[in-house]
């Protein structure tokens, strides 16, 4: 298992097929982070994830963590913590001391926890989203 900086001109179709097979909805790839890994398996693309990084703060914000849903369960689980672990060394590399995250995946809540050591800020969360443009009329990606 090794893993890349993600190439949206190359990779969006990956993500949009793993997206596609939860029934998530698409994120917008204008609104992706220029920072993200692939995990590959044999040269095969099978998980990914994202870093924004705030300019001008120490404080990064991981999001789009996705695995191809077709793989087993075991190279599923192995490629989330390979991710999420090389997420979070990019981040420290890159002088980010506070990482935060959302998700409402119970299984990334528990994965986040075990295996990575965060810690739960709040469990009673509502988040908002403003169109400034009126450029996306479809908000799946960011709704339950």
């Amino acid at each position: 298992m090794q893993f890349r900086k993600w190439n949206l001109d190359i990779d969006y179709l990956y993500l949009t097929k793993w997206w596609n097979q939860y029934n998530f909805g698409i994120v917008p790839k204008e609104c992706l982070p220029p920072d993200g890994i692939i995990v590959e398996d044999n040269n095969k693309p099978i998980c990914a994830g994202g870093l924004y990084r705030c300019t001008g703060t120490k404080f990064g914000f991981m999001e789009w963590i996705i695995v191809d849903k077709t793989i087993n369960l075991k190279l599923a689980h192995k490629s989330l913590n390979f991710c999420i672990s090389k997420i979070i060394d990019f981040a420290k590399n890159n002088n980010i001391k506070l990482l935060f995250t959302v998700t409402a995946a119970t299984a990334l809540h528990k994965r986040y926890v075990k295996y990575h050591g965060m810690k739960i800020a709040e469990n009673n969360v509502k988040t908002f989203i403003k169109d400034l443009d009126s450029n996306y009329n479809n908000f799946d990606w960011v709704s339950e």
